[in-house]
């Protein structure tokens, strides 16, 4: 959703605008009690300001994603470390996103950087120059974080033609198999399914089929897990630490 924001906005700018920042990763995960980095980027000829903004994501990879404003000071899931600073241009800068008390189960929330003009009382550190910038074309760009619960689990469960998540964890659903006997009928899916959220099954599942999952956890990246499931509303979770089989271990 972000990437076709971000697209359909550089499309309505004129062509010789271009992003005065550039920023890596664009997901993260954080564990409890640690930090990520961020490397801001300027991708301007003048010195600019900018700002580190967070938002909460409310039933994220649903119809009914939306965002919220993160709660401050002690309720914050995240801080991040600096929330406002001075870029010098061409230069970059690293940004540390650091998990705060410990959740229960995965949490999104998105960051958001962009360049802001300069203010009077600003407490940054000023670059040469800075002071007397000014912000043309900003895009904003938006890092998702995933912060992830200390002992998190993956529990799968397939009621009717729906599979649900009732684990700990975000699920990155790559495809599902639905398998009669020796045959398997494949279908991909690409969904994120997060801690007690449902997906939506391309097929009715038969009495004596299997459903095989295929997906990848936050913390393991381009990892693929499978679990084998029967369509029964008493399917046990299984913890990350079982060690689920692994498909395939991409660099």
């Amino acid at each position: 959703m972000l990437l076709r924001y971000l697209t359909a906005l550089c499309l309505l700018l004129p062509v010789h605008a271009r992003a005065n920042l550039d920023v890596h990763p664009m997901r993260i995960h954080v564990d409890a009690g640690k930090a990520a980095g961020v490397r801001v980027h300027s991708q301007s000829a003048l010195p600019q300001y900018v700002r580190a903004t967070v938002k909460r994501v409310l039933h994220p990879g649903t119809a009914r994603e939306q965002e919220i404003d993160e709660a401050a000071g002690e309720a914050a899931a995240v801080a991040v470390m600096p929330s406002r600073f001075a870029l010098a241009a061409g230069g970059s800068r690293l940004v540390r996103v650091i998990a705060l008390d410990p959740v229960a189960q995965e949490t999104a929330l998105r960051v958001y950087f962009e360049a802001v003009p300069p203010l009077e009382d600003t407490d940054v550190a000023e670059a040469p120059g800075a002071a007397s910038a000014t912000v043309g074309v900003s895009l904003v760009w938006g890092v998702l974080v995933n912060v992830l619960p200390p002992q998190g689990r993956a529990a799968l469960e397939v009621q009717g033609n729906t599979l649900r998540n009732g684990g700990s964890l975000r699920l990155g659903v790559l495809k599902v198999e639905h398998c009669v006997a020796s045959s398997c009928e494949a279908h991909p899916v690409e969904r994120s399914v997060y801690p007690g959220d449902a997906l939506p099954l391309p097929f009715q599942p038969r009495a004596d089929a299997r459903v095989n999952v295929y997906y990848r956890l936050s913390r393991d990246g381009y990892r693929e897990h499978q679990q084998t499931l029967r369509p029964s509303s008493d399917t046990a979770a299984a913890p990350v630490d079982e060690s689920p089989e692994l498909i395939e271990d991409a660099a």
